[in-house]
Formats: C-alpha cells, sequence, structure tokens
C-alpha cells in the first residue's frame, strides 16, 4: 500500500491502481484511458496529477525503492556487530530482491526499455544504500572486527554487486542465490572484499 502525507487521496488510488495494472498486463500494454478507468475518472483527469504513463510509472519505482531501503536498513541494524550486520544485509537484499522480481514479473519483457526510468528514479535510495553500508564499514574498523582499505569503494562495490544480480532476476525466472547455497554467496560476497580480525 502506498503512503505519504504529501498525496492526495486520488494520486495514491492512481498509483495503487497502475501498479495493479501494470502487474497484470505490463507497461506497454496499460493504457492511461485504462488508469483512468480504473480510478472512476477520465483521461484528462490524471493530468491533473501526472503528466503521463511515464511519470506514474517512475513515481512507482521511486516509492518502491524507498521501501526497499527502509526495509533492508531496518534488518540490519537489528543487529549489533560488525560482522552480522553485513551478514544480513546481504542475506535481506537478496530476500527483497526476489521479491520485488516477482512481483514486478511484466518488467522481464520490457526491462532494458524501462531500465533508464528505474535507475534515475531510484538514485537517492541508491546513494543512501551505499552511504549506509560504508558507515557499517567504518564502524568495523574502529572496533577493529574488520580490516577494509577503503571503505567507500568497498561500500560502492558491495551494493554494485549485488544490485548487478538484478538483471538476472528480472529478465529470467531463476533465482540467482538459493536457500541452499545463501551461506556460500554471502561468504563469497563478502569476505572477497574484507577480511575479519579473529
Amino acid at each position: 500500500m502506498i503512503k505519504s502525507s504529501k498525496l492526495t487521496e486520488l494520486k495514491v488510488d492512481i498509483l495503487e491502481q497502475s501498479k495493479n495494472l501494470f502487474q497484470r498486463f505490463g507497461y506497454h500494454k496499460t493504457t492511461l484511458t485504462d488508469i483512468a478507468k480504473s480510478v472512476g475518472k477520465v483521461k484528462t483527469a490524471i493530468y491533473y496529477y501526472f503528466s503521463g504513463k511515464e511519470e506514474i510509472f517512475a513515481q512507482l519505482v521511486k516509492h518502491e525503492a524507498e521501501v526497499f531501503y527502509s526495509k533492508l536498513e531496518k534488518a540490519v541494524n537489528k543487529e549489533t556487530n560488525t560482522i552480522d550486520k553485513l551478514e544480513t544485509y546481504v542475506d535481506t537484499r537478496i530476500r527483497l530482491m526476489q521479491k520485488i522480481s516477482t512481483r514486478y514479473s511484466f518488467l522481464k519483457q520490457e526491462f532494458f526499455e524501462l531500465m533508464p526510468i528505474v535507475e534515475e528514479n531510484r538514485a537517492d535510495a541508491h546513494q543512501r544504500e551505499i552511504q549506509f553500508v560504508e558507515t557499517i564499514l567504518r564502524n568495523g574498523i574502529a572496533n577493529k572486527s574488520i580490516r577494509c582499505s577503503s571503505p567507500q569503494f568497498t561500500a560502492e562495490m558491495l551494493v554494485n554487486s549485488l544490485k548487478g544480480l538484478e538483471i538476472q532476476m528480472y529478465v529470467t525466472d531463476s533465482i540467482v542465490v538459493d536457500t541452499e547455497n545463501s551461506a556460500a554467496f554471502r561468504s563469497f560476497i563478502l569476505y572477497g572484499a574484507i577480511h575479519k580480525n579473529e
């Protein structure tokens, strides 16, 4: 459910109904007329809130990115030490990506065309995620639980490496990291970048 004090009830309804239509019929097959009908309005009423279908999709992406980051941060912040935070980060991010790729399966056919819109509208959340991981790394260095020569670069590589798996998740139906191999993947992605101090 999309929630925001900044959005009017009708704007929220337009976004919710658009998301449902995109999920059912895909981005290209969904028209502004379809969206308008789904909220009991005419197409011109949609233009009061959005410039067109692309802006609606962009708003949905931005909202999804904020929710994604919020859930990720909440899960990681339940942990108290650096190693647990980093391992929870990797596990949670994979799990959340898999859920989103299932929910937005319509992107499989339109992924490469819509990707520029997706990237532009989740850029802020992406930067916050990098800064969040960098803070975890810097805290780990400060408390001597890890060694890491460049926390900023390492954070960027961790986030971007995990993000890179999205293409396979969105374009194919395969699960990139299954439950059986999640610990091995986590170990590979993390400890190729940092070293635990024993």
